[in-house]
């Protein structure tokens, strides 16, 4: 009887090691045509956020949010939600996604351990919410490729965002 026992918890030892380690398999493998939800933000000592976008779905629509420096010589702090983009300029960001493989990169990407927290440490994160429900948030940074490409967004939208009446301006300017 005790010999049977240690086997059992032999083997399943073993089966969580493994799964732990390598996974189940059983993920589901999404594309870009399933995401409903993308953001990234990097803190760093300021108290905005050095940058912070979301691209979101809503219905058959796309809004973009962004706080972030724009402007040529990134003279101006910008600070908008929500603000509706062409379907032409979601999809181009979509495409820098799916070239880049940022899905299969956020996936296989492992946080760091940390012994210490630091709260004052600059903080990055990005994420992607999925058509299911399901959804994947990391510290690490979104490609270059893509934030170029929101940079790009936030530059073109900003002043009839800031303008509109539907968006908050209670952000400072610089």
């Amino acid at each position: 009887m005790k010999h049977t026992v240690c086997k059992v918890v032999a083997i399943v030892s073993v089966l969580s090691l493994l799964l732990g380690l390598f996974g189940c398999g059983g993920n589901k493998k999404y594309t870009v045509d399933d995401i409903v939800l993308v953001h990234t933000v990097y803190y760093g000592m300021e108290s905005n956020p050095v940058y912070s976008f979301a691209m979101r779905k809503e219905e058959d629509n796309w809004v973009f949010s962004a706080k972030c420096l724009v402007g040529s010589n990134k003279e101006h702090y910008a600070s908008f939600a929500s603000f509706p983009i062409t379907d032409e300029d979601a999809q181009g960001f979509l495409q820098v996604i799916r070239e880049d493989g940022e899905i299969e990169r956020l996936f296989r990407h492992r946080n760091p351990i940390r012994i210490f927290h630091i709260p004052d440490a600059p903080a990055r994160s990005f994420g992607m919410t999925f058509s299911d429900g399901n959804s994947v948030e990391k510290e690490t940074r979104l490609g270059d490729r893509g934030l170029d490409y929101l940079y790009a967004l936030a530059d073109r939208y900003y002043e009839e965002a800031e303008s509109s009446e539907d968006t908050p301006t209670d952000t400072p300017t610089n």
